[in-house]
């Protein structure tokens, strides 16, 4: 004869287990309507896709019956069953194509890039964009002296493309959105931009600083929260910033008499050039005219 005994400890263990499952799966629940909203209307194309992306992540089937279980307790009700529930997930569950590889979006992209992998991450992302900081200038200036790294053609939203034999297809981002934000010293910048003819001076807003030699101490302040945590801070506003225009699509325009004066600035600038008889100078204006419009549309939005 034999006997099955089950301990406390034993039933703490489980019953901590499933806690710690049901976690996990309300947390993958949270962060997959954060990117698939879902409405009264398309309940069943939003359960099919739970659960093709349940699939994709290796979830067990006692996993999907959990799954079941959450969103029963979420959406079932007001004309939605748990069997159409648990039909809809079903369906996404065992039908999705495992072979699928998804395209993730990065918002901050690498310095050193090829030309061909950064215009990949700007079809990928669309409209979000794509931004690479540098601390240094030379960490970009070395990727772009390369064969494959030329990839100073970005500016006006206009489309750009590569075609290579290995991805035996056109690559093509039909309206690229590239911020790019450096820091160097003038060395760095003379190698950089070797030149004010081809371009390249004209897509960038530099800001020239004097060095000011003061020894300013490492030791902690009391009472002063320390830098990490500062610009932590700064960045976690900057996220809410971000995501609440995701939702709220804002459009800035400058008033008349801001537009006739930033038309008087830059003609003015313009005729002051154009007298050197060159035409890169008035170039680096008309660009210059249009970064600043940029400039004080965005500023608006974040102040």
């Amino acid at each position: 004869m034999s006997y099955n005994y089950l301990t406390n400890q034993t039933i703490i263990n489980r019953e901590a287990k499933e806690h710690v499952a049901r976690g996990y799966i309300e947390a993958f629940v949270h962060t997959f309507f954060q990117y698939h909203p879902w409405q009264k209307g398309n309940r069943h194309e939003s359960m099919l896709a739970l659960g093709r992306s349940e699939r994709r992540k290796g979830f067990s089937k006692e996993e999907l019956e959990k799954l079941t279980s959450v969103m029963a307790a979420e959406i079932v009700g007001n004309g939605y069953t748990r069997q159409e529930l648990q039909k809809g997930l079903s369906s996404g569950y065992q039908y999705v194509d495992l072979s699928y590889k998804p395209k993730y979006l990065y918002l901050c992209g690498a310095p050193s890039t090829s030309k061909n992998q950064l215009i990949r991450r700007l079809k990928t992302n669309g409209k979000l964009g794509l931004i690479i900081n540098a601390s240094e200038l030379d960490m970009i200036s070395g990727a772009m002296k390369q064969k494959c790294g030329h990839h100073d053609d970005v500016f006006h939203h206009e489309p750009v493309s590569t075609d290579y034999k290995i991805d035996d297809q056109i690559i093509c981002a039909e309206d690229p959105h590239l911020a790019l934000s450096f820091t160097g010293t003038p060395n760095q910048l003379a190698f950089f931009i070797p030149s004010l003819n081809n371009g390249l001076y004209s897509r960038f807003a530099i800001l020239t600083a004097e060095s000011r030699w003061k020894y300013r101490s490492a030791a902690p302040i009391k009472g002063k929260e320390d830098y990490n945590t500062f610009f932590k801070k700064l960045s976690g506003e900057m996220l809410d910033m971000f995501l609440f225009l995701q939702q709220s699509p804002t459009e800035v325009t400058l008033s008349d008499s801001q537009w006739e004066e930033h038309t008087a600035y830059f003609s003015q600038l313009l005729d002051e050039v154009a007298c050197e008889k060159a035409d890169a100078p008035g170039s680096i204006v008309l660009r210059a005219a249009l970064i600043v419009a940029r400039i004080a549309c965005s500023t608006f939005v974040v102040s």
